[in-house]
């Protein structure tokens, strides 16, 4: 029932599928995601990541089951092997080959210790088509300023993707859920301890990264009553496409900066596998990155208690106070360009701000 409220569950855009760790040299990798089952698999020839459908265009086999040679996922039943195009580049005992591709395939990228598929609607999975928008190249990553600091997989949510979006610009929600200090990593209150938040929301103005959207965010403690000015903190939260890729950036003064994916892989209808993954200036102490990364994760489980047990309203009653809820959803429908979500774009359009 709460299903049909939302929009169709698997908007365009990237998403991870997996660690890089978890895809050897040689090694194939079963995924059922994104309403589609696939092999996620790492060439023993030259270590490129490529995903294609699960199942051999001649039987059906699970290629799963199979093994990677010279390059190509050859099929446990009969021996078929499959190139990373999509094509059939050898049959043991066959002297011609079929000549047109056969198996979906998928544009994926290894970044960060991780690896990504472009998910597209509406149309056969194909890597050759390159996907609108590339995945974020992050400078002091890639320039070794920050460092990679740890992971944590925050298992599945019953929720859509769309709510991890729309809660960027739900402003008034951050006082009820937000607006005290819990113990990192823990559901424990911090008695004594406030928090204030100023949030902000905006898209990139650039036409050609219109699949941007930032939420800014200034936090201060108030203990016992009192703001306290230097636990000011500034986090810049951008998102790269439908909220399966969302990076944080926290700035820690006079010490550095923090960025950390948080991923969302929709393995159903209201069904996301949540992962994070933070790098660090090498300066910053573990202690306090862990404490940064688990405060945030402490406050997230508030959301989580909220989204597993509501509805989508595709038109709520709005009063003047509230964030942008409507021009989110505009931006969010630009996900379904195979018209998958008509009605409820349809919707998002005629909606104005109405105002009590």
């Amino acid at each position: 029932m709460r299903e049909r409220t939302y929009p169709p569950p698997f908007p365009d855009g990237w998403y991870r599928v997996a660690l890089s760790t978890e895809v050897g040299r040689g090694k194939l990798r079963y995924l059922e995601c994104l309403g589609q089952q696939m092999v996620v698999y790492r060439s023993d020839v030259d270590d490129r990541v490529h995903a294609m459908g699960a199942f051999c265009p001649h039987l059906g086999a699970n290629l799963a089951g199979g093994c990677v040679k010279q390059g190509h996922v050859e099929c446990p039943f009969h021996g078929w092997q499959m190139a990373c195009d999509g094509k059939v580049a050898h049959i043991p005992y066959a002297k011609r080959l079929p000549t047109r591709s056969l198996q979906a395939t998928w544009p994926i990228r290894e970044q960060y210790g991780q690896i990504f598929i472009y998910h597209r609607g509406g149309c056969t999975p194909d890597a050759g088509v390159a996907p609108p928008y590339e995945m974020p190249a992050i400078a002091d990553i890639d320039d070794g300023r920050l460092v990679f600091r740890g992971r944590h997989d925050a298992g599945v949510v019953h929720m859509h993707l769309l709510e991890f979006a729309e809660n960027s610009v739900d402003f008034q929600h951050f006082g009820p859920l937000h607006g005290r200090m819990f113990v990192p990593w823990t559901r424990m209150q911090v008695p004594g301890i406030a928090i204030r938040h100023e949030a902000a929301w905006e898209l990139d103005i650039d036409p050609e990264r219109k699949h941007l959207a930032y939420f800014k965010n200034h936090a201060i403690l108030k203990v016992f009553g009192r703001f306290v000015q230097r636990t000011r903190a500034s986090a810049l939260i951008t998102f790269y496409g439908p909220a399966g890729v969302v990076t944080f950036r926290f700035t820690i003064p006079d010490l550095g900066e923090i960025v950390m994916f948080q991923t969302h892989l929709p393995l159903g209808p209201l069904e996301q596998k949540v992962d994070f993954h933070w790098f660090a200036a090498a300066k910053i102490p573990r202690m306090l990155v862990s404490y940064v990364i688990g405060n945030w994760v402490s406050q997230w489980q508030n959301d989580v208690a909220i989204w597993e047990n509501k509805i989508h309203r595709p038109r709520p009653v709005l009063v003047q106070e509230d964030g942008p809820i409507h021009r989110l959803r505009r931006w969010f429908s630009q996900f379904y360009p195979d018209g998958s979500g008509a009605k409820w774009t349809t919707q998002v359009e005629a909606a104005a701000e109405p105002v009590l």
